[in-house]
């Protein structure tokens, strides 16, 4: 029979990783949810730039709260960073299609995620219980 001391020892040392887990996880979802937010926007970015013409003026972000003038040469152009060495041209609808597979990607791994989190905070509150019910 196993001792009391090690099965609360053994229950906190679950809880800790329990918790730990859930940490992870909510961090995880933070982290997609704001590509997700950026993708979005980037998106919304884009179908406005089916309004541009040629030598249109615009602002363009650079940081923080600073942005450029700058004169549009073929809006229709846009290049993407598919990777840190390789960049594609697309057009305004290639890029809109690249960027919709992009956000539902973020959407199901924001779906898996939350699930997870989900399991974990079932499998806390179980171990909290069962930790309540020994003491």
């Amino acid at each position: 029979m196993q001792d009391p001391q090690d099965a609360q020892r053994q229950l906190l040392y679950q809880l800790q990783i329990l918790r730990q887990q859930h940490e992870m996880l909510q961090n995880q979802l933070e982290i997609v949810n704001a590509s997700l937010n950026n993708l979005l926007n980037t998106k919304s970015t884009v179908e406005n730039l089916r309004d541009v013409k040629d030598n249109d003026e615009i602002l363009v972000p650079i940081g923080g709260m600073i942005s450029l003038k700058a004169i549009i040469k073929e809006p229709e152009k846009i290049f993407l960073y598919v990777s840190q060495d390789v960049v594609i041209e697309k057009n305004i609808d290639g890029t809109l299609e690249f960027l919709e597979t992009l956000i539902e990607q973020h959407k199901e791994q924001t779906k898996y995620l939350s699930q997870q989190l989900q399991k974990v905070e079932v499998n806390l509150q179980r171990l909290s219980q069962s930790m309540q019910g020994g003491m």
